[in-house]
């Protein structure tokens, strides 16, 4: 069985019916694949992963999908941001370097230049939002060993969503961005005040639990954390788990 296969998993992923590609017995019947920060269960690793689904017809952009080149310019970059900022409200996968035929409407490889990459997008997202995004990244080098290859890029649901691009706020739909209206945009600052809240309140539970009251006699630091993002792997050692 190939790495495709394995990290599928025994579960169909995606939305809606799920499509077989059968080549004959050495290859892998895949089903469906369905990227998203929550559930990434589909993760290629290798380039002919991203082939076979390619082969398959089983990419397509979606909610928590989407597919690009690399940026190479100033007005890509803010693009770039307004896709992860987008992608930030429910969280979502971008993979760098596959790309649509718009002719045929089919997806084809299109390896990009790896060096500095990761680095760039990270920039991206860290500079332009407002306030800054948390993104995971993770390489793939092609066969060709020529210093190209594909870049996985994974963005969480941010709990400081929404994230302003340009005086702007925009929200991901079935397949595309979209500039959100205000109801929306109040909504989600809404629920961005309720996290602060969350937060204060377990601060508050920490300085009362504090065995130590007497704060004039002592200095007091009092921290609490929330992760916003983690690798997929990160608790592999303790769960004993393969993938």
């Amino acid at each position: 069985m190939s790495d495709l296969l394995r990290t599928l998993g025994a579960q169909p992923l995606g939305y809606g019916p799920c499509r077989a590609l059968d080549h004959g017995k050495r290859d892998p019947i895949v089903t469906s694949i369905y990227l998203s920060s929550d559930n990434p269960r589909w993760m290629p690793k290798t380039e002919a992963d991203l082939q076979a689904a390619v082969d398959g017809g089983l990419f397509e952009e979606s909610h928590h999908l989407d597919l690009k080149k690399a940026p190479n310019s100033k007005g890509d970059n803010k693009e770039l941001a307004r896709d992860l900022s987008s992608f930030a409200v429910h969280g979502g996968t971008l993979i760098i370097g596959v790309q649509e035929n718009k002719e045929s409407r089919t997806f084809e490889l299109a390896p990009q230049p790896l060096n500095g990459l990761p680095e760039k997008i990270e920039q991206v997202a860290r500079t332009i939002p407002d306030p800054p995004l948390t993104i995971l990244t993770e390489e793939i080098s092609a066969a060709a060993d020529d210093g190209t290859g594909y870049l996985i890029v994974h963005i969480p649901a941010s709990p400081v969503a929404p994230h302003m691009v340009d005086s702007r706020y925009f929200g991901r739909g079935d397949k595309t961005k979209y500039q959100m209206g205000d109801a929306e945009v109040v909504a989600l600052h809404a629920q961005r005040r309720n996290t602060e809240t969350d937060t204060l309140t377990l601060l508050r539970k920490e300085m009362e639990e504090n065995p130590l009251r007497d704060v004039g006699a002592q200095s007091h630091l009092f921290l609490v954390a929330q992760p916003t993002a983690g690798r997929r792997d990160m608790c592999l050692p303790i769960t004993g788990a393969r993938d």
